[in-house]
């Protein structure tokens, strides 16, 4: 038939573009939630170091308490849990299960989310907070929350809401029902009657796009890793620098050398980077 050959190649091409983005997808969702993770554990555990140290400390400086204070209102940004109930819950896995629910929100085509990974979702590439405690929410209470937060907050206070959110995390969460032309991919009639010219224009049109998407949820995987291991760095740094004070410094802040305030101004700085660190998000720019 004519141009057949050409709507199978185009068709083709298609085929393997999609399956190139939904394990790209899958990579840049798996990463969301290791740095998610990350984030939780290693801000807990700086936390309860410097905290340690400071009850140690005779005079500690103000400043030194004032940033832990910013880490923990940090963390309770990314978990919508106060520093008192993680404390008191250490073991709580705060990513569970895969970042994709089960079931599909009729009419939008996003996955529902619990609130774990609609947290992942939204302290990853969310743009502002939309103050709610996601994390105690379930199901699609949960998801719409991170909607709004991927939206840019909610409407009411300039954000795009949930609609905002919703183109966002429907690439997100891959193609489970992507379309052609409002017609499912495979097995339509209408892709075997319609003229192989067209067939093959409109599966080249798509190609390109997820080709494109590829492209853009790879460079976003590769800063979400990028946050996670600056995220691990500067905690690695703080427990280092704490663990050097506890074995060299005096006991008394008043006693320490010009040296020593210096290296604790130093480490100070870097809790303050690490509360930073914490609320960075990639911009997927789909």
């Amino acid at each position: 038939m004519f141009n057949s050959e050409y709507k199978k190649e185009a068709q083709e091409r298609l085929r393997r573009a999609i399956n190139k983005y939904e394990y790209a997808d899958k990579s840049l969702k798996n990463a969301a939630a290791s740095l998610y993770q990350t984030r939780v554990q290693h801000g807990i555990e700086t936390i309860k170091v410097c905290e340690n140290y400071i009850n140690t400390l005779v005079n500690s400086p103000k400043e030194f308490d004032d940033v832990v204070v910013e880490l923990k209102f940090q963390l309770k940004e990314i978990t919508g849990k106060d520093w008192e109930l993680i404390n008191e819950n250490p073991n709580t896995e705060f990513v569970a299960g895969s970042t994709a629910g089960a079931g599909v929100m009729a009419g939008a085509g996003v996955a529902v989310l619990g609130p774990t990974a609609a947290m992942a979702f939204a302290t990853t590439f969310g743009t502002a907070s939309t103050g709610m405690a996601i994390s105690s929410l379930s199901g699609a209470a949960a998801t719409n929350a991170a909607l709004a937060w991927l939206g840019g907050g909610a409407v009411a206070a300039g954000g795009g809401g949930m609609a905002g959110g919703s183109t966002l995390l429907a690439l997100v969460a891959g193609p489970v029902a992507w379309t052609v032309g409002g017609v499912a991919l495979a097995g339509s009639g209408l892709w075997l009657n319609k003229e192989n010219e067209k067939i093959g224009a409109e599966a080249n049109k798509r190609a390109i796009e997820f080709e494109g998407w590829i492209s853009k949820v790879n460079t976003a995987k590769q800063e979400v890793t990028l946050l996670e291991k600056t995220t691990i760095e500067l905690a690695d740094l703080i427990y280092s620098e704490i663990k050097y004070f506890e074995q060299n410094a005096p006991k008394d802040y008043r006693n320490f050398s010009d040296f020593l305030k210096e290296r604790l101004a130093a480490l100070i700085n870097s809790i303050h980077a690490l509360s930073q660190s914490l609320k960075k998000t990639v911009d997927l720019k789909l």
